[in-house]
């Protein structure tokens, strides 16, 4: 009774431009990729989404190079919908797999380094492409062409995957007496506990290669199957034989839809994907498989060895100078350590590939070079001779006088891959500080900037983020480079789940520590003494800003909010305090002195920004006097460099993963020029079903994101009308997802309760990323009840997801919320973003939601026009170029005037 497993491997190469000063040949690129999905991507993945439910036992497993992902995201983004449509009809019943391999379909994986360090990131970045595309994290994995050896197969052991494809050949099969094993048999790599599966290539063949010539029918091929002596039949096919290399002409379509029924009349064939059959052969005993590194196996050709790709002198020294630039791309980063790692895509050396033959002809099909290989080779070498020189270039040009920024904060959300691979696996996402942060480090790394980040190491929430075991942790810290982010570590903190839980205290005296002795002075070396700081919050400020000051640093301190904290001088050990005692703000706390952390940071700043010019204003002229808000020393501090002139606003803008354009969160993606309504709908039954509200594609749905913050958010005027507004209006819903503060469950027991009182009609759920991203997609309102607000974040969101925004006018929902109008209803036109409401108390925000709802009970046509003219405005205003373009000419103030680059 064999396991059956059918492998597709999806995969375009971005080919390289034959002119000089071009480096990928765009127009060719796009032009086969949209002939591929026409004929082939498109009809058969549509065709498997309808096989998948119909047959409940048959399975399929996909390959997908980050090539191919990234060319279907920028040249057919339908491409991306139907497989995620694909994936979410079997997400239930396991029916499709996909798999790991190298991002960039790269022979990574025979470089001589011994740590396989770019084929780990180059993995690791696959990883991460699928987890955004259709988040999952790949348990088995295929290398490019399924070439295996055993340092492969070690390697992909540590990296924690169950098994791995390969493919056969005639040595793998004898035992270690030489006796017969079936070809169609599971091995272990030798040492390991690594699921081996190779392809069985004559049945494939008989598909891929000889259906033209040799058609077969379903009935045949699965009467062939089930005569199989063995364990594992694992078939493995391209996946553009579907359509593109086999015309649907010749049936090809028709031998697929036909399969699964076919196999379902042999009661022994079971089909299983990769992940499954390690499962079954995990603790069995199994025949080992061994092959030395110098006897790499491959699919491309018929010896199955790496002739396609090595078996010429040329290759081969066109593939080792490709190699020899590793260290250089990698020190350069960014976009020339990109176009470095598009150089090692196997297809730029295979197109030199001399044999012919039926394997050849498909591994040249998408050759644009023509049937000579002296133009590819011509094409391949001036690329490589131009980055080389680009590389020395970017050397020298280091040398000379660059100023980098440290961007110095307690939490950060989703890094840039720019910023290193050790970015992927950093989020320590709590609020919109993390959020600019992020939008930060995205926008100054694709500008150039030599910009940097020093963060707490919160592993334990880093690891719950990439969902990874402690094992796999250690890989990444051990074995990434982490030039750009600087992470702080201390197990005082390293369990936390946010930058302020636990005793934040201790954690800020911490990370100043490390910040002062080390992080600093390591970073300004590397930089030739040109540095500037940008702290962000209190726990970046104290002692560091004081340092910084002292050694003559430029700084600009970002004011997120207003809270500070007291640091005592008895637990800043080795830190020399002598030295910068005068650049203190010293206060009194409990019989101790303190550093005030928040009002040291603006005291040493060059400049300071708030985050909004509302809230700047109000407290440089006293709002808040009757509550305890705003600390005396910070108003002083704050109103000092107000009158000095050192004090701006620069309001956030939402990171570029914060659209939902391109939001992977989301099950239907949208813009402002599509059906925005219609998405939205599917966008909230998806909501509904996650999240336990009952499912209604009509209901008004409206979404609390804020933090259970009594002292900030409002959660008690909340809490005062929830039950009672959802009474009073039969089509609302209202969702919640949001921690609460430190270890207090008042307000999460409290919400939660009326959640389950509520019918259905209310739902609570702990913060969640990707949870709260589809609620701004399934909202029709995003609202708040602040107290007072430096920026926030949730209305410029919810306006950017098409929702409209309501909260008390403070702050900066008074710089962003405008009250909306309508020319229908005597207004002379269209304008506003959302509803504000004046007094703090519960009567007021059911004021604001009361208006709220009376606009989304009009006409779906009126809405969708003013929700349409909301995202395209909010789009305008709130642009991550404008607020990075804000921030370089602070920076450049900072440096005397002059460009950072």
């Amino acid at each position: 009774m064999p396991l059956v497993s059918f492998y597709f491997q999806l995969h375009q190469p971005f080919r390289l431009h034959p002119d000089r000063g071009k480096f990928l040949w765009e127009e060719k690129n796009r032009e086969i990729f949209r002939k591929v999905s026409d004929k082939c991507y498109l009809p058969a993945i549509r065709m498997f989404a309808e096989l998948i439910p119909q047959w409940p036992t048959f399975k399929i497993t996909l390959g997908m190079s980050g090539t191919f992902l990234e060319q279907a995201e920028r040249y057919e983004p339908e491409v991306i919908t139907e497989l995620q449509a694909l994936h979410a009809v079997a997400q239930d019943s396991g029916q499709v797999e996909f798999l790991d391999e190298t991002y960039y379909h790269s022979l990574t994986s025979l470089f001589e380094d011994p740590a396989k360090t770019e084929f780990r990131e180059q993995t690791s970045l696959h990883r991460e492409k699928i987890r955004r595309l259709f988040g999952v994290f790949p348990t088995s994995f295929r290398n490019t062409e399924l070439m295996y050896n055993d340092p492969i197969a070690q390697t992909v052991t540590d990296m924690g995957y169950q098994s791995i494809l390969c493919e056969k050949r005639d040595d793998m099969f004898s035992g270690p007496d030489k006796s017969a094993i079936s070809p169609n048999a599971v091995f272990k790599a030798r040492g390991t506990n690594l699921i081996v599966i190779p392809r069985n290539r004559e049945l494939s063949d008989d598909v891929a290669f000889r259906f033209p010539h040799t058609p077969i029918t379903p009935e045949q091929y699965a009467g062939h199957l089930s005569l199989i002596d063995g364990e594992v039949v694992m078939l493995g096919y391209d996946f553009e034989h579907i359509g593109e290399h086999i015309w649907h002409e010749r049936g090809i379509f028709d031998f697929w839809r036909g399969l699964p029924e076919a196999l379902a009349k042999h009661s022994n064939i079971v089909p299983a994907t990769p992940t499954e059959i390690a499962q079954r052969f995990r603790d069995t005993s199994c025949p080992e498989v061994s092959i030395h590194g110098l006897a790499t196996s491959s699919w491309a050709d018929a010896d199955r060895n790496t002739f396609g790709w090595l078996g010429n002198p040329t290759q081969y020294e066109l593939f080792r100078d490709i190699e020899r630039m590793e260290s250089g791309a990698r020190r350069a980063g960014g976009g020339l350590l990109t176009k470095w790692r598009q150089l090692t895509t196997s297809d730029h050396v295979y197109f030199l590939h001399e044999r012919m033959g039926s394997d050849h002809a498909v591994h040249a099909y998408f050759n644009p070079y023509g049937n000579s290989i002296a133009r590819p080779t011509h094409v391949l070498t001036r690329k490589i001779d131009d980055l080389e020189m680009v590389l020395h270039r970017f050397e020298i040009l280091k040398k000379r006088e660059q100023t980098a920024v440290l961007i110095i904060s307690p939490e950060t959300g989703r890094l840039p891959e720019d910023m290193g691979a050790l970015a992927r696996f950093i989020s320590g996402k709590s609020g919109g500080q993390g959020e600019v942060v992020s939008a930060l480090c995205e926008g100054l790394s694709e500008r150039g900037i030599d910009v940097h980040l020093a963060v707490l190491n919160l592993k334990r929430r880093f690891q719950r983020e990439a969902q990874m075991s402690d094992l796999q942790w250690r890989e990444v810290r051990h074995k990434i480079d982490s030039e750009k982010i600087h992470l702080v570590s201390s197990s005082i903190f390293a369990d936390n789940m946010s930058a302020y839980a636990g005793d934040p205290i201790l954690t800020a005296v911490e990370f100043q520590r490390e910040m002062v002795n080390n992080i600093i002075k390591t970073v300004r070396a590397r930089s030739g003494g040109r540095l500037i700081l940008h702290s962000h919050d209190w726990m970046a400020g104290g002692a560091i800003t004081a340092y910084a000051n002292t050694r003559g640093l430029p700084i600009l301190h970002t004011v997120h909010n207003v809270f500070t904290a007291a640091l005592p001088l008895d637990l800043m050990g080795g830190i020399s305090l002598e030295s910068i005692s005068d650049r203190l703000y010293l206060t009194e706390m409990h019989g101790r002195t303190c550093i005030d952390a928040q009002a040291t940071a603006i005291k040493n700043a060059t400049l300071i920004n708030f985050v909004g010019e509302q809230f700047l204003r109000e407290v440089v002229e006293g709002y808040f006097q009757d509550r305890q808000l705003v600390p005396p020393s910070v108003r002083q501090e704050v109103t000092e460099k107000y009158r000095n002139n050192a004090a701006l606003a620069i309001i956030n803008a939402p990171a570029s993963m914060m659209y939902p354009e391109k939001c992977q969160a989301l099950v239907r993606n949208y813009g402002p020029d599509d059906d925005v309504m219609e998405a939205k709908r599917d966008n909230l039954v998806a909501f509904q079903n996650r999240i336990g509200l009952s499912v209604n594609p009509d209901a008004l749905l409206y979404f609390w994101p804020s933090r259970l913050d009594p002292f900030q958010k409002g959660v008690e005027l909340l809490e005062h009308i929830l039950l009672a507004f959802v009474d009073r209006h039969a089509e609302v819903q209202v969702a919640i997802v949001a921690d609460g503060i430190g270890n207090d469950r008042t307000h999460l027991d409290t919400i939660g309760g009326m959640a389950y009182a509520s019918g259905g009609r209310i739902a609570y759920h702990p913060f969640n990323e990707e949870l709260s991203l589809l609620g701004y997609a399934a909202a029709c309102d995003v609202f708040g009840a602040s107290l007072y607000e430096p920026c926030g974040q949730i209305d410029q969101v919810g306006n950017i997801f098409g929702a409209t925004a309501t909260n008390r006018d403070t702050g900066g929902y008074h710089d962003k919320i405008r009250e909306l109008r309508l020319k229908a209803e005597g207004a002379p036109q269209d304008t506003g973003n959302g509803f504000l409401f004046r007094d703090y108390d519960a009567n007021g925000l059911w004021y604001a939601l009361s208006k709220s709802v009376n606009f989304h009970r009009l006409p779906a046509e009126v809405r969708a026009s003013q929700i349409r003219r909301i995202m395209r405005e909010a789009r305008e205003r709130y642009s991550l170029g404008h607020m990075i373009a804000e921030y370089l000419r602070v920076y450049e103030r900072l440096n005397g005037g002059k460009p950072l680059v």
